[in-house]
């Protein structure tokens, strides 16, 4: 008797570290989120929104970009750079255009550049948040 109830206990001792160890990872990727959210705000935030019933600004509405094949966003004057770009927006690509738009993609409009890459790491895992993974 004495071993199946030990065994009880730390089935109930396993589940709460189980419990503890999932809420200290939650509440760690909703700091990481938030963080994500100020850099993408800070860094992004003149030119784009990410409302999906907003209408683009100087740069389009990077609601849903992630998956979102490039120069696509309906409403917003695209380059010929990004408008016949050919590719589809995943993290590789975002990486590039958010370290230098010119260089990845020439004749594109952004003048914006981050050489922080996580900086732009945090920008990314925002706007991958926010798109439907296909």
């Amino acid at each position: 008797m004495m071993g199946g109830t030990q065994g009880g206990m730390g089935k109930a001792l396993a589940v709460m570290a189980g419990a503890w160890l999932l809420s200290i990872s939650t509440a760690q990727a909703d700091d990481d989120l938030a963080a994500a959210q100020k850099q993408f705000v800070t860094s992004c935030g003149t030119c784009h929104v990410v409302d999906p019933k907003a209408g683009p600004r100087q740069g389009p509405n990077l609601a849903g970009l992630v998956g979102r094949e490039a120069g696509t966003y309906p409403g917003y004057k695209y380059s010929a750079a990004l408008a016949n770009a050919g590719f589809t927006w995943d993290a590789d690509n975002l990486d590039k255009w958010i370290t230098n738009a010119q260089a990845f993609r020439p004749g594109s409009t952004m003048p914006y550049r981050q050489a922080d890459p996580a900086k732009r790491a945090r920008i990314i895992a925002y706007l991958k948040s926010l798109s439907v993974q296909k």
